[in-house]
């Protein structure tokens, strides 16, 4: 018999996740701040709940996927929040991009509780959550893992464990590190291209076939080049895990220089109004500094 699932937090990346553990047989409540985004996980059986606490109530296991910390705190500490329907060795598995403090926190809170705590944020976008190829980061109790790995299974294709909740929530900073970082280099090589007359078609063909390759050059570049913002990761998403990992590096005392460089370029994207567009409009900035604008060839 299959474990009976929560999902609390239908947005971009939520909606596909949350779909698949439906799909797979799993999903059994589901929760989120507007109600019009589960009507079609109702229509096709799933039960509507009012809050994160009655999620916990009908599930075995809660499933979250929220965008912030604060979010995260008050779906889990809140009045109405899950562990005041948690029955004892419940399990949280949150997925979002939050803290190390808070993750750490709630770790904590859950033993404390008799319930227990994963954090399992992913890389991927949403055509991995769609298809079930996300990679998985799990920190946190083996035995609350074990339980949830079947689900979990059904989200990724690949899981990395962890013995802590902040040690998983640290893996997803650093690799979100990197993606801020090439997004801030790819950007400003198109606009330094553009400027000196050389083709940005041709600058990305030469990554291609070199070992600066990466799959993300190719698809980021592209769609920069062609003007197409669509949010897959929105700007705003991207500054706030880029304060994260300041934060992280302040409190763990190691520099990163190049964080507070990509942070700041994704502060003046903000400013700018490209809040809710995909990261890659950071793009704009540097052109707005440079006076021009990368088009495709």
């Amino acid at each position: 018999m299959k474990i009976s699932v929560g999902f609390i937090g239908l947005g971009m990346m939520g909606t596909p996740m949350a779909a698949r553990l439906q799909k797979a047989g799993f999903l059994v409540a589901v929760h989120n701040r507007t109600k019009k985004k589960a009507s079609s996980f109702v229509e096709e059986g799933a039960t509507w709940c009012e809050s994160p606490k009655e999620v916990a109530e009908k599930s075995e296991i809660v499933f979250s996927m929220l965008s912030n910390s604060e979010a995260l705190s008050e779906c889990a500490f809140g009045p109405h929040g899950v562990l005041r329907g948690a029955r004892k060795g419940s399990v949280h598995v949150d997925m979002s991009t939050v803290s190390p403090a808070v993750t750490k926190e709630l770790g904590e809170r859950y033993r404390r509780e008799g319930c227990v705590f994963l954090h399992s944020p992913v890389l991927g976008s949403v055509p991995q959550a769609t298809d079930g190829s996300l990679l998985l980061f799990v920190g946190g109790e083996e035995v609350g893992f074990r339980r949830a790995e079947p689900a979990l299974k059904t989200l990724g294709s690949r899981i990395w464990r962890f013995g802590q909740p902040e040690h998983a929530s640290h893996m997803k900073l650093l690799c979100n590190m990197f993606i801020a970082g090439m997004g801030t280099t790819l950007a400003q090589a198109l606009v330094f291209a553009e400027k000196a007359n050389v083709d940005p078609n041709i600058l990305l063909d030469v990554l291609n076939q070199s070992a600066l390759g990466a799959p993300m050059y190719q698809t980021k570049g592209k769609s920069m080049l062609d003007r197409n913002f669509a949010p897959r990761f929105f700007v705003e998403h991207m500054l706030k895990d880029l304060n994260l990992m300041l934060q992280a590096g302040k409190e763990l005392n190691v520099p990163l220089p190049a964080t507070e460089v990509a942070q700041r370029l994704y502060s003046e994207a903000t400013e700018a109004g490209f809040s809710k567009e995909d990261y890659s409009a950071v793009i704009k900035v540097l052109e707005r500094q440079a006076g021009i604008e990368v088009e495709k060839k």
